[in-house]
Order: structure tokens, then sequence, then C-alpha cells
């Protein structure tokens, strides 16, 4: 017997978003409690697994940028402004 689309999504929640391959695999073998002997099939996209299955497009690598000179480039943290002023009067570091 087939199962209706609804047992069919519902087992398919249930064990984790299994594929109905498998799901019909432990039909057959009567690994699961409560599974009714029927056919279960996929007839529509499941959204959580289709937004599983999405990979992050690659980013392009950056151009290479290096420079021979020491300290050509610099990075550095800006912080403030303090509560206290510097010696020099100034409220940023």
């Amino acid at each position: 017997a087939k199962a209706s689309s609804l047992q069919s999504w519902l087992w398919h929640q249930r064990l984790s978003h299994l594929n109905f391959a498998t799901i019909n695999n432990l039909v057959k073998n009567n690994l699961v409690q409560g599974l009714s002997k029927m056919k279960f099939e996929k007839d529509h996209l499941c959204s959580a697994c289709e937004q599983g299955k999405i990979h992050r497009k690659h980013h392009k690598s950056k151009t290479a940028f290096a420079s021979n000179k020491p300290l050509y480039l610099l990075y550095m943290d800006l912080s403030g402004p303090m509560r206290v002023q510097s010696i020099n009067g100034k409220r940023y570091g």
C-alpha cells in the first residue's frame, strides 16, 4: 500500500528529514516501531532539505597586494572617546 502524502512527510520530518529510499528500507526491515508497512514517496520538495543542501558561492581570491617596503601598509585599532584625556589632551587611542 502507498502512504498518503501527509504520512510520508510526517515520517520524513520525524526521522530528521531522512530520504525516502532509506525510509522505505526501514519499513522493509521493520526497524522503526510504529512505522506502518507502506511505500513512502516524495511528491514535492522539502524546503528544509533544500535549504540544507545550499552551498555558498566561492569568493574570488583577492589580487595579490604585497609590498616590498617595510611599514608601507599599516593596520591599527582606534578606540575612544576616553573618559580621561591623555597628556596631550587627546581622547582617542
